[in-house]
């Protein structure tokens, strides 16, 4: 208060001063001379001490938080985000796997027929669709060649009968000929149908099928070869949708016009079983028995996610599976970003503790999703999963829902000791706000809503380390250049 009343007073000097400026002429050059050095030193002591308050409100506005250029926030990658509440789940965190499912995910497939391979449509790694072609065998059975030679033998009897009706007929009409004659051809026909029927459901045992043995009925020839095809499935929900390409920087090729050309089945619409081919168990010119494996197809559009839990946490297992609980997925990628998949929900727990582990494990069905599907340099079809057996994951099972809190990534949250951090950006500076962590793990921070920080708030969502760290380096070059020498902060009010 002492200084601003000395510079008022000398600022009232220098215009008295300037007010008697036309008398200058009667003083003496001396008193010209003193005037002029008091005008002068006035003049600097307003200059500093606008510059000294103007030092003070940067000095305090540093001491409340953090002042970074356009450049520093494109080097860090700051990122800024309002703050909301929401009602979050805590978790246990648990390990998965993804499995395939038992008894539905493979199918082995057999020769139906005991034969030579004669030719191999199918390729490890190809996608078929049910009914596509995949091995071709040549009959070498007795059996199956005696029930063709037999059928045929039967087809050409009723052709014969059928005849000789057709000529008794009229002179049966005429009376020339014995009804009785007739109604034995009748009943000979009747035998032979049934018959026909009989070795027709002989050659489906034997593994022929419908159209083959229409076939053999139509040309009057023997089966020579028989074609091994993909089985059609008996699951729903085949029609899988194609995942966005982008999560893993793919580009996806479904429903283009030069895939479709080519054979490659859409994505979108397409319906019923589509298997890869795992692994081909025959070659060329083998002997393959009935009922020998030829190739071994799997079909992963449905998948089951298998969690291993602590003995300890069996009880909150069954507790999410009572409840219904969501449970969340996190899976592994290449980028920063892991891939995450909610609403998953338990189907059920194994009924036993492994006693090697002392775990129980968990399954959660999990529906596939199509990467691309491509054609390769043979021609072939082939078919990426964003998910695949084996794949690891992390399971977060939810045991309690916290209500309006303040959900925010780890990474916007910097801790010191029993002290936590967030920075709150107020124009172009970032205050550095103390918080209330209830939940951190290594992808959340929770938030209690005690005030703190209120909805609408902006915030930086990543690099509060790096951000505490260029805090505390502001505060040091702060306090050693702001020197305090014939300065005094009495009366002044911050």
């Amino acid at each position: 208060m002492m200084k601003r009343h000395g510079r008022s007073l000398s600022w009232l000097i220098g215009l008295v001063l300037l007010a008697g400026l036309g008398g200058m002429a009667l003083l003496n050059r001396d008193v010209q001379e003193w005037i002029r050095v008091r005008l002068l030193q006035a003049a600097k002591g307003a200059s500093g001490e606008e510059a000294n308050h103007e030092s003070d409100a940067h000095q305090h506005a540093a001491a409340k938080g953090l002042m970074l250029s356009d450049r520093a926030r494109q080097n860090l990658g700051l990122k800024l985000g309002k703050v909301e509440m929401t009602d979050w789940w805590r978790s246990v965190n648990v390990p998965a796997e993804v499995i395939e499912e038992p008894g539905h995910s493979k199918y082995a497939v057999p020769s139906t027929i005991q034969g030579v391979v004669l030719k191999i449509h199918a390729f490890p790694g190809q996608t078929v669709r049910a009914g596509d072609p995949l091995v071709d065998i040549q009959p070498t059975g007795d059996l199956l060649a005696t029930a063709e030679s037999t059928l045929l033998r039967t087809i050409q009897e009723i052709a014969l009968v059928k005849l000789q009706l057709e000529r008794l007929i009229p002179t049966v009409d005429s009376g020339a000929t014995p009804i009785m004659r007739r109604l034995e051809k009748e009943y000979e026909l009747t035998r032979l149908e049934s018959q026909r029927l009989v070795q027709t459901q002989e050659l489906l045992v034997r593994g022929l099928t419908s159209s083959q043995i229409d076939e053999i009925i139509s040309t009057k020839t023997l089966i020579r070869s028989v074609t091994i095809r993909a089985p059609a499935g008996d699951l729903p929900g085949d029609d899988v949708e194609p995942a966005d390409a982008a999560e893993e920087g793919i580009e996806g090729k479904e429903g283009s016009s030069s895939d479709h050309d080519k054979g490659v089945p859409h994505a979108k619409h397409e319906h019923g079983s589509v298997y890869t081919v795992e692994s081909l168990n025959t070659y060329l010119g083998q002997l393959v028995q009935q009922g020998g494996e030829v190739c071994l197809l799997s079909r992963h559009s449905h998948l089951l996610l298998a969690g291993r839990a602590f003995e300890r946490e069996a009880h909150l297992i069954a507790r999410a599976i009572e409840q219904g609980w969501p449970v969340k997925a996190t899976f592994e990628t290449s980028s920063d970003e892991p891939l995450i998949r909610d609403n998953l929900s338990i189907l059920y727990a194994d009924s036993v503790i492994n006693p090697d582990t002392n775990t129980i494990r968990f399954y959660l069905p999990l529906d596939n999703e199509i990467l691309r599907d491509s054609t390769g340099a043979n021609g072939l079809a082939y078919r990426s999963w964003r998910f695949r057996p084996g794949q690891k994951a992390q399971l977060f099972v939810p045991v309690q829902q916290l209500s309006r809190r303040i959900v925010l990534p780890a990474d916007a949250v910097v801790r010191e000791g029993a002290e936590a951090y967030v920075f709150r950006a107020n124009g172009n500076l970032l205050e550095r706000v103390a918080v209330h962590v209830e939940s951190l793990d290594s992808r959340d921070a929770v938030l209690a809503n005690d005030r703190a920080l209120f909805p609408g708030d902006v915030v930086a969502l990543n690099q509060a380390y790096q951000l505490d760290l260029a805090f505390k380096k502001s505060q040091q070059g702060s306090s050693q250049g702001h020197g305090h020498e014939g300065h005094s902060h009495e009366g002044h009010s911050h």
